[in-house]
């Protein structure tokens, strides 16, 4: 599974990637795409075309972007189960309308909703992590994090760095499919938003953000690094 966010307000084209064998040995089946709110309520379940290869996000979710402040998305691909699963790679065009900022552009975060009670995995065993740039920027930052799995509630430790030594750590739990923005302060005591971290038990959607803090328009949206697993 694939998975992003979907804010009211941006021009959201998602380009799905797929591996194209001539003989069909790694034949694209299906692609499932499911949208949940904040909640974890599913929203909408669409059954795409598995030949597409551009999918207009926004255009799909324009009557119900304006009711939630943030949608997750999930991207289901399913191959010829004869043959060992190939995830596409989906690279994604955002830019807020009527925006004078430049589009950004993102893959889509890989993860997978596992059920860690049932298999006795119940350690952190997943690593993420982002450092940001040193120079100062006149931006707000936060972390979108979701839960794919359809079962188990995600305990996640979020580590904020500020400089070198000044370090907090915020718990999130999380129900399956739910999802939330938790902020980064862009300064503390002085010191600079430096790095972030997030340890869980299995892979959550993660994305770093950072807005323009007079209009909220995102500036950045990055997936999060698996450092050690």
């Amino acid at each position: 599974m694939s998975a992003t966010f979907h804010e009211p307000g941006y021009t959201h084209h998602v380009e799905l990637v797929h591996q194209r064998d001539p003989v069909a040995r790694r034949r694209l089946a299906s692609l499932l795409l499911s949208v949940y709110d904040p909640q974890g309520t599913m929203l909408r379940e669409i059954d795409l075309d598995p030949s597409e290869e551009t999918l207009d996000l926004a255009g799909l979710l324009w009557d119900i972007e304006s009711t939630h402040p943030r949608l997750m998305v999930v991207f289901d691909a399913r191959y010829d189960e004869r043959v060992f699963p190939y995830r596409p790679h989906h690279y994604v065009y955002l830019h807020g309308r009527d925006s004078a900022l430049p589009p950004l552009y993102y893959a889509v975060n890989a993860a997978l909703g596992g059920v860690p009670d049932r298999i006795d995995n119940t350690r952190i065993n997943n690593f993420e992590t982002y450092v940001f740039k040193r120079h100062p920027a006149e931006e707000t930052y936060s972390v979108m994090v979701g839960n794919l799995s359809r079962f188990a509630t995600a305990d996640a430790q979020l580590v904020v760095y500020h400089g070198v030594s000044q370090r907090t750590s915020v718990a999130v739990t999380l129900g399956p499919k739910q999802h939330a923005e938790v902020p980064l302060p862009a300064d503390a005591e002085g010191e600079r938003l430096a790095r972030v971290e997030m340890k869980t038990p299995f892979r959550l959607a993660i994305y770093v953000v950072g807005r323009e803090r007079q209009s909220g328009t995102r500036v950045l949206f990055d997936h999060m690094f698996t450092y050690f697993r």
